[in-house]
């Protein structure tokens, strides 16, 4: 995801706290919920692991992660049918 671009035009440290207590707690404020964030990934990336173990042995994973990239590719070009003329191209063994 691309980061936001930032459109204010103060200085956020003149925004914060001034008062130390009032500062400490949105810091920890801060670090709960970010600490919160990074402990839920860590659990999504633990059930991708034992989901992708499951089904190793299932399927051709190499094939079927090619096929994935292919898939994201193709959805992310904006000129399907110049990208599309462009595959056979390349892919014509006449060529």
């Amino acid at each position: 995801m691309p980061k936001k671009q930032s459109t204010k035009n103060y200085n956020v440290a003149q925004l914060q706290p001034d008062e130390l207590n009032a500062l400490r707690a949105l810091v920890k404020e801060f670090i709960t919920k970010i600490e919160s964030v990074d402990n839920e990934i860590e659990l999504l990336k633990t059930d991708r692991k034992e989901i992708i173990e499951e089904y190793r042995e299932k399927l051709d994973f190499k094939t079927l992660q090619a096929a994935l990239k292919v898939v994201k590719i193709q959805n992310q070009v904006s000129h399907k049918d110049t990208f599309d003329l462009f595959v056979e191209v390349l892919t014509d063994p006449a060529g």
